[in-house]
């Protein structure tokens, strides 16, 4: 049976998150997979893999915080933003530790950054890099972004070093090219890691080679029994800082065809009420008590709106077949 959770996975440099998809696939046999959160070739660090149903949890995972180690190197302008652009300006420059570090402190929050020229962001239907791969003429949108927790772990006369944390859709590149342009020289993403998304951390993750050598040692071996660690999280385990609600009997019946029991709403009180002084919806996983914990659903507690579905899983199969087993 294929397997339905969360796999953690170290992204080298020069992958695309959809070449670590396509090995987890073919590695894994398994045709559901997916990721919560896509990194540049040039960026390394912890991509998190939907696998089966987990795909399903793709907009919830994405939505989460990231953190990243982050080197920005000042004086050089390039058109993507990073070090693998074209180069558009170069300075020479030499800041003390405080300047450079004046400017990073102004460059913390909330802040309205232009969306990078080379990205996915649609204007009147079209991708943002087609518009910078043709040369046609766009207005860049603006967007608002998060950048907070700093730690600085390196100053230098033409370069910084530091730990971040960004909200959801936020533009690394763009900030770096803000820090250098608060400094009055530009600059580049020179290197990025994620070290974190939301609960899971790089510690957790496993590289591609370790990934590899893990199938190919247990080959003919069921997924679910392999030594995962902590680099594999079970469906039922994801979204840690939802409430769950286990539930069984009629109630798990009727959620499975779509509908809500009221035994379910009286018991989801407390989670409503506190959407309606929130001013916002609260996420929900419910668990099946007669099946091992599974995840049924994710439900939302809306503000005086009441309880909504918004994901039923489906129930894994009991047997496996030959075509489930690691593939080499």
């Amino acid at each position: 049976m294929s397997l339905n959770g969360l796999l953690l996975v170290d992204k080298p440099e020069g992958w695309t998150s959809h070449d670590v998809v396509a090995k987890v696939r073919r590695l894994m046999g398994q045709k559901t997979v997916g990721h919560s959160g896509t990194l540049d070739p040039m960026a390394s660090g912890l991509l998190v893999i939907l696998l089966g149903e987990a795909t399903k949890l793709s907009d919830y995972m994405r939505a989460k915080d990231k953190v990243y180690q982050v080197r920005v190197q000042l004086g050089v302008t390039t058109d993507t933003l990073d070090r693998e652009g074209e180069v558009l300006s170069k300075k020479v420059v030499a800041f003390s530790e405080n300047e450079v570090k004046e400017a990073i402190l102004k460059a913390q929050g909330e802040l309205t950054l232009p969306v990078p020229i080379y990205s996915a962001v649609k204007v009147r239907g079209t991708k943002l890099y087609d518009y910078a791969r043709s040369g046609r003429a766009v207005e860049v949108p603006l967007k608002q972004m998060r950048f907070e927790n700093f730690r600085i772990e390196a100053i230098g006369p033409d370069h910084f070093c530091l730990e971040m944390l960004c909200s959801q859709g936020s533009y690394v590149r763009a900030w770096a090219a803000h820090v250098g342009e608060l400094l009055g020289v530009g600059g580049c993403l020179a290197a990025l890691r994620r070290t974190a998304s939301g609960p899971y951390s790089i510690e957790q993750a496993l590289t591609v080679e370790a990934l590899e050598s893990l199938l190919d040692q247990a080959e003919g071996c069921s997924l679910e029994e392999l030594h995962w660690g902590e680099a594999f999280v079970p469906l039922a385990q994801a979204l840690p800082d939802w409430h769950s609600l286990m539930i069984s009997g009629r109630d798990e019946r009727l959620l499975r065809n779509g509908q809500i029991s009221r035994d379910v709403s009286n018991r989801l009180i407390i989670q409503l009420k506190e959407a309606t002084r929130q001013g916002q919806s609260l996420g929900v996983k419910v668990l099946s008590s007669e099946n091992r914990g599974e995840l049924l659903a994710l439900l939302e507690a809306r503000p005086l709106q009441g309880l909504k579905i918004r994901r039923v899983f489906k129930s894994p199969a009991t047997c496996q077949s030959a075509g489930d087993r690691v593939r080499s």
